[in-house]
């Protein structure tokens, strides 16, 4: 245009503008817009919410709050595009409460509302649990007859309700929609579906299934995933298998998320073959293997003692870059440990920790475990004490693995030593601590002792079990104390519990 001597006008200006921030270049934007000022004309409405989008759409919404701002300084005044932009962006990077100002500052300004950034702001509120606020706002909604709710809107409503277990409020509305001839989707009744199978109301979540199929709906991946994941979950593979091989032919291609149910259930039934010739192909599909189905089979791999087969997985996912958490090296800690591996185990727990992934109570929980149920009794004390000296914080659960270990590899004194240290550490025996002492007092001839303990324990406000009592019978049958023994039995009667001898 200067070439052949024409001068840009802000309408022109504005074009350029709108077109940079459209294809990601918010710089050139504003050189442009700095044209504008530079020519000494006055930039318009359009010139800002060509800018104000370009800068949500990259993330930056602060800084298009703040020329939200500057435009209304310059005694612009905004227009509900801008606005519900603005909202937009802000429910994005989740802050709702400036947004929710903005919406309530509309009517000051004498701007009107629309149904896009109601529904935003109704979705956004949905999606942090504020389901009572969000329904205040679908009220407020509702209440101006000049805007109409929209499917999302009442979708949102509908998803909110369902994940906050409010099934009956959300089929009210779902009823509502169809007594209104408001358009249901796919989302609509994946959302209500979802809802039931997370309350545990698998007909209820088949009849919607069904219905949805009845009236042309067609399920789509998330529908079919959201059922198969449930299934999975309570272990009916036969159905998530026919609903697996459905969506298929229905040329609904499976997901992550449905290949990670799949598998999950399967290694859940012990059909681990199934779920590795699942697990193989999902490359070739253009599907990424994630940290938690690898998680998923090594677990699968290790109940079930095919330890090769876990090491073997673990390695894979090394080579295909994944990160190795806390949770895949606890699973192959307690798996080894578990089928008397423990050298491996070790090695596994030195590494994570070498490449500062951090162990918790459950890893070392395991590894002391371990150690102790395959006679590596001194190196698990050191273990213990070592960890303690570092200002690991243990609860009960460890110090029943500990007690338990050392009573069983015959160092009773050492174990009542640190039975008795527990409530220094600010912490109270459990039922099992206190059947583990009495165990080991039984075992030593300590009955005296052992009964001694069940009282205090009574007095402690932690309640016997029938392992406690069948113990102590036990122990005095053992000891050849009938009369104890058949003491204790009559008492064990009267609480309902039964012992072998009965």
């Amino acid at each position: 245009m200067k070439l052949i001597g024409i001068q840009p006008c802000v309408i022109t200006l504005n074009i350029l503008i709108n077109s940079c921030c459209h294809l990601g270049r918010i710089d050139y934007g504003f050189c442009l817009f700095g044209e504008i000022l530079k020519r000494g004309f006055h930039p318009d409405i359009i010139s800002f919410t060509s800018l104000i989008k370009g800068l949500c759409l990259e993330g930056k919404v602060q800084g298009a709050f703040q020329l939200f701002d500057k435009m209304t300084e310059c005694g612009i005044q905004p227009d509900g595009v801008i606005c519900g932009t603005v909202i937009t962006g802000l429910c994005r990077i989740g802050e709702v409460g400036p947004a929710l100002e903005l919406h309530g500052n509309m009517d000051k300004l004498n701007i009107k509302r629309n149904g896009v950034s109601y529904g935003v702001i109704i979705d956004t509120l949905c999606k942090r649990g504020s389901v009572d606020q969000a329904l205040n706002v679908f009220s407020e909604m509702t209440n101006d007859p000049k805007i109409v709710p929209n499917v999302t809107a009442y979708n949102s409503l509908i998803n909110g309700l369902c994940k906050t277990g409010r099934l009956r409020e959300a089929i009210g509305i779902f009823d509502y929609m169809s007594g209104r001839g408001i358009s249901v989707d796919a989302y609509t009744y994946s959302s209500l579906i979802h809802g039931f199978c997370q309350c545990g109301q698998w007909k209820e979540a088949k009849r919607y299934f069904d219905d949805m199929v009845e009236r042309g709906i067609s399920p789509t991946v998330v529908t079919y995933s959201i059922l198969i994941n449930y299934l999975s979950k309570v272990g009916k593979m036969g159905e998530a298998g026919e609903l697996f091989e459905e969506m298929i032919k229905l040329g609904k291609e499976p997901n992550v998320i449905t290949y990670n149910s799949m598998i999950d259930g399967l290694c859940l039934t012990g059909r681990l073959d199934e779920a590795q010739r699942l697990f193989d192909p999902m490359v070739d599909k253009g599907l990424k293997h994630n940290e938690h189905i690898f998680c998923v089979l090594i677990k699968g791999y290790c109940k079930n003692f095919r330890l090769d087969d876990a090491l073997d997985l673990f390695k894979k996912m090394k080579q295909e870059g994944l990160k190795q958490t806390q949770v895949t090296y606890t699973t192959l800690v307690d798996g080894l440990c578990r089928g008397g591996r423990v050298k491996a185990a070790r090695s596994l727990l030195i590494e994570m920790l070498s490449i500062g992934v951090y162990a918790d109570i459950v890893t070392y929980g395991a590894m002391l475990d371990g150690l102790f149920k395959n006679g590596h009794t001194d190196e698990a004390i050191e273990l213990f004490q070592s960890i303690e000296g570092k200002g690991f914080k243990f609860n009960i659960q460890i110090y029943n693995i500990v007690i338990d270990g050392l009573c069983k590899a015959a160092k009773f004194e050492s174990a009542r030593e640190l039975f008795f240290k527990i409530s220094n550490k600010g912490l109270a025996p459990d039922v099992v601590t206190y059947n583990i002492m009495i165990n080991g007092m039984c075992k030593e001839g300590l009955l005296f002792e052992a009964e001694n303990l069940l009282f205090e324990m009574e007095k402690n406000g932690c309640r016997p079990d029938a392992i406690t009592f069948s113990t102590i019978v036990t122990g005095y049958l053992e000891g050849g104390n009938v009369e104890k023994a058949t003491e204790f039995l009559q008492i064990m009667r009267e609480r309902n519990f039964h012992h072998p001898v009965d």
